[in-house]
């Protein structure tokens, strides 16, 4: 089942979220990963992914971003806000619009 995950950090921005990307992904498509976006907002950096399944998500996060997180030096973030959930749909935003007649 789609796995997904947002991630709020009120204190990153999108200068220190390409390092750490660079650092954690390379040029390499991490297994699993259905679709990754990122941007910044009044309220910080804000980060959504869509994986396979959790446990593609549980290994990356394990494996590869908290790693790059340190060699990078990024410091915990305490008002950072976290949310994961099973995805049920994966619908495109043209199977949602409404039929016409």
């Amino acid at each position: 089942m789609p796995f997904a995950a947002v991630t709020q950090v009120p204190t990153g921005t999108l200068a220190t979220y390409r390092r750490v990307l660079a650092d954690a992904v390379g040029h390499d498509r991490p297994e699993g990963l259905i679709m990754h976006l990122a941007g910044e907002s009044e309220d910080g950096l804000q980060i959504v992914s869509v994986w396979e399944s959790g446990v593609h998500h549980d290994r990356f996060v394990a494996e590869r971003l908290h790693p790059a997180l340190r060699r990078v030096g990024v410091p915990a973030d305490t008002g950072m806000r976290h949310v994961e959930f099973d995805a049920d749909d994966l619908g495109t935003t043209s199977a949602l619009a409404p039929s016409r007649p």
